[in-house]
């Protein structure tokens, strides 16, 4: 079995293949309508039924076309999770129950893509009824980011490969990602005869290719303002979720405001969450001071209200180079000037960080290959936020628009400099609103893209959601995805991965 779709229409078909308990995603009236109108009349499904009694594709089109009737084209409302559910039940019993489900992501080639849809048609037919291959018409190719994404997606982006490749899943859980040319061999070598064997044998083969792909992940915390109500209350449950998630990751980065005020007596609890997170990693945290680390409450005016005693000893490095990630590490201090909340990295420290760099690619060639990642505290590009902290608040009322109070002044310097020694992607926090953002940067006649990843607050401080990220790396191709996931409300109610940002670029990296 075999269905084709728009990739505005992602959420629907996730719902139609997940389990009975997913929650349908919200959606405009408009949108579900011509989701429904593209299954009963488009071109979009394809089965070795067709023409039977048992026309699969003939069963879904009809009960699209019944479920359409009650939507209106003139309908801009937006319908809830529970009315949209009511419109894709009918259908869902023709999408789920399948031992294989797979994914085609095609390349923009038309000659590469030309072998996907062959490869769609041949798996979605040769298949039978023991599998649902599904295929997007129109993927947007480059850095693409997918709100609420659906299985084969999250797959996908802890697994950064480049396109065109196939996504194969089952409902046991097993999952894989693979080049276009290994995923057909794959399925005539391995596939079509698990598929007679039942379930279980379609997952154990899957299981073991799995086995066999190595991702590292990078785990980026940012914001944790130790010492507010918000960071104590939350301190037990941010501890249980991260042990889940730290045996799998390689690597951890925070980006700046350890502390809520530099004070002696909160660098207890921040050395205790580093030790656990160095056990459990068996790797050296990565952080940069934020100007909460540095500055009373974050602020200062002139040579008032800064200090940086107690967070000189935090056992941070300019340049650190990770073999085993294949990636080097330039860290920056945005804290050491500028008033109020605002930062900056001055020409100083990328001189610094450049001589470093450029020594140790002398001692060992091979480095000059490596992914390069930029951390600092503030963010390069202004936000459109609405104020929280305390001071933001009370400088927005006395004097308008609060960004300037907060902003990374010479943050276009800063940004130019990471494109000329090549860094991909600049983490940071700051604002506590996670995003990403990609610009392309004129170096020597060529634009050269950088992706700004903010982390938000990871205890989900001034009241917005407790955010981390994780940055998904495959040291030998140099590529990566990054996945943002958000406990909203901060009351335990559960850390959920929230949109994935996806590196399909089919271009020289």
């Amino acid at each position: 079995m075999g269905a084709r779709f728009e990739i505005d229409h992602a959420n629907f078909v996730g719902y139609l293949t997940a389990d009975h308990r997913a929650i349908a995603p919200r959606a405009a009236a408009r949108t579900l309508k011509m989701f429904l109108m593209s299954l009963a009349y488009g071109q979009s499904l394809i089965s070795s039924t067709m023409g039977t009694p048992h026309d699969w594709t003939r069963q879904i089109a009809d009960a699209a076309e019944r479920e359409s009737e009650s939507l209106s084209w003139e309908d801009d409302s937006i319908l809830s999770g529970p009315q949209v559910a009511r419109r894709l039940d009918p259908l869902r019993s023709y999408f789920t129950g399948y031992p294989l489900y797979a994914m085609v992501i095609p390349s923009g080639s038309w000659e590469a893509d030309k072998r996907s849809f062959q490869f769609f048609t041949e798996s979605a037919v040769g298949s039978h009824a023991n599998a649902l291959i599904l295929m997007p018409n129109d993927l947007p190719y480059g850095l693409t980011s997918i709100i609420d994404p659906f299985p084969a997606l999250r797959v996908l982006a802890e697994h950064p490969i480049k396109p065109p490749l196939v996504v194969f899943w089952t409902p046991l859980m097993s999952s894989c990602v693979l080049q276009l040319d290994d995923a057909i061999s794959f399925f005539r070598t391995e596939i079509v005869w698990a598929l007679d064997a039942g379930a279980r044998e379609v997952d154990q083969v899957i299981a073991s290719i799995a086995a066999r792909q190595k991702t590292k992940r990078i785990l980026h915390l940012s914001d944790l303002h130790i010492g507010t109500q918000e960071a104590s209350r939350r301190r037990r449950w941010l501890k249980e979720q991260l042990a889940r998630e730290l045996p799998s990751i390689d690597k951890v980065v925070i980006t700046g405001d350890l502390f809520d005020n530099p004070e002696e007596a909160l660098r207890e609890s921040f050395d205790e969450f580093r030790a656990d997170i160095e056990n459990i990693t068996k790797s050296d945290l990565l952080v940069v001071p934020g100007n909460h680390d540095v500055r009373s409450k974050g602020n200062a005016f002139g040579r008032f209200g800064r200090n940086a005693e107690y967070v000189t000893d935090l056992r941070w490095s300019p340049v650190t180079i990770d073999r085993d990630l294949q990636t080097v590490f330039f860290s920056f201090n945005s804290s050491e000037s500028g008033n109020f909340a605002k930062g900056a990295v001055g020409d100083r420290q990328r001189l610094d960080r450049s001589s470093l760099f450029d020594a140790e690619v002398r001692r060992d060639p091979s480095v000059e290959s490596f992914i390069r990642i930029a951390l600092v505290h503030h963010h390069p590009y202004a936000y459109d936020t609405k104020p929280t902290a305390a001071y933001e608040k009370v400088l927005a009322r006395l004097f308008g628009n609060e960004e300037k109070f907060v902003a990374f002044e010479g943050a276009d310097e800063f940004m130019q400099w990471c494109a000329a020694r090549g860094i991909s992607l600049v983490l940071h926090g700051h604002k506590h609103v996670p995003r990403w953002v990609e610009a392309d940067i004129p170096v020597g006649g060529k634009l050269q893209s950088v992706v700004v990843v903010g982390c938000g607050s990871t205890t989900g401080s001034g009241g917005r959601p407790m955010c981390y990220d994780i940055i998904a790396i495959d040291p030998a191709t140099k590529r990566w995805n990054v996945l943002f996931f958000h406990d909203e409300i901060g009351d335990g109610s559960g850390f959920r991965l929230q949109n994935v940002t996806l590196d399909l670029r089919t271009g020289p990296r």
